[in-house]
């Protein structure tokens, strides 16, 4: 038996952002062989309950970039942030007007400022770059207005109470200028992990989540040997799963620096990359 975590944008999801039907039996035929097969993920783990439900899959989930791990209905391990940090980082995206998904155990929350904000944004990129395609980068960010889940609000502070566990923010923005801003203020708190999944964005997390972490505690949660793990991915924040997994397999797409570090490469997420992995790394070897 093998635990595979598999990453989703950029890995498992197609372009569009959904489950191929060819990845989707690639899954199957990996768990009928006794396999555990895990999303692991810097999105929440609503939006993943969604993409698999569409996908007819069920699969444990290590979200929020293992900030949350999640099986059978249930939380099984979660590294929340600390609230002073995480107010006075929202305090500061607000006050920037950046855009940004705030994790939670009760839900996900997005600044009701988000389309205009980044409108602006994408005009004064236009502005600077004329031979930039505008639609091109409105649609990019439709991803991260528009996910699964999410809860518009006027501020952070509407929802802020005692019993609100933050698990994630992430800010998006297309200006690396602010971008660059905000990375600088949140290193100066400890106890923080500042990743990126995508050139417009940041995922700031507790020190302890990461998707390393996350794929070490589903494996105790499955008492399965660390060696027996497997890890399939293609961006930054996958490094530190990557790094542990007894098998570590980059996407054809994966950055250059990902590949590196990996035992194989497979096709591009596009190409259907996962499932030529699961059947080629990971059930030809097992045969």
């Amino acid at each position: 038996m093998k635990l595979i975590a598999i990453d989703l944008d950029g890995t498992l999801l197609m372009r569009e952002g959904f489950i191929s039907s060819e990845n989707a039996r690639a899954i199957k035929e990996a768990q009928a062989q006794g396999n555990i097969v895990a999303i692991c993920t810097g999105r929440a783990v609503e939006d993943v309950l969604n993409l698999l439900e569409k996908a007819g899959l069920e699969c444990p989930v290590i979200g929020a970039n293992g900030a949350v791990l999640y099986d059978e209905g249930e939380i099984v391990q979660a590294y929340p942030l600390q609230k002073e940090p995480a107010f006075n980082i929202l305090t500061q995206l607000e006050e920037m007007n950046v855009f940004y998904h705030l994790h939670t155990n009760k839900g996900i929350y997005t600044p009701n400022f988000g389309e205009k904000g980044v409108q602006v944004e994408i005009d004064m990129v236009k502005s600077a770059n004329p031979e930039i395609n505008s639609e091109e980068l409105w649609k990019a960010a439709q991803g991260y207005l528009v996910q699964f889940g999410q809860v518009p609000i006027s501020s952070f502070r509407d929802i802020w109470t005692d019993d609100l566990a933050i698990n994630k923010i992430l800010p998006f923005s297309y200006s690396l200028d602010k971008l660059g801003e905000i990375r600088k203020s949140a290193l100066a708190y400890t106890g923080l992990s500042i990743t990126s999944s995508a050139e417009h964005n940041l995922e700031i997390n507790h020190e302890m989540a990461n998707k390393g972490n996350g794929l070490k505690g589903m494996a105790d949660h499955f008492s399965i040997p660390y060696q027996d793990t497997v890890a399939i991915g293609d961006n930054l924040n996958d490094w530190p799963m990557m790094k542990f997994a007894g098998t570590s397999i980059a996407m054809g797409n994966a950055l250059p620096e990902i590949k590196e570090i990996c035992h194989f490469t497979t096709l591009e997420n596009d190409q259907h990359g996962v499932a030529h992995a699961i059947r080629e790394f990971i059930l030809k070897q097992a045969v």
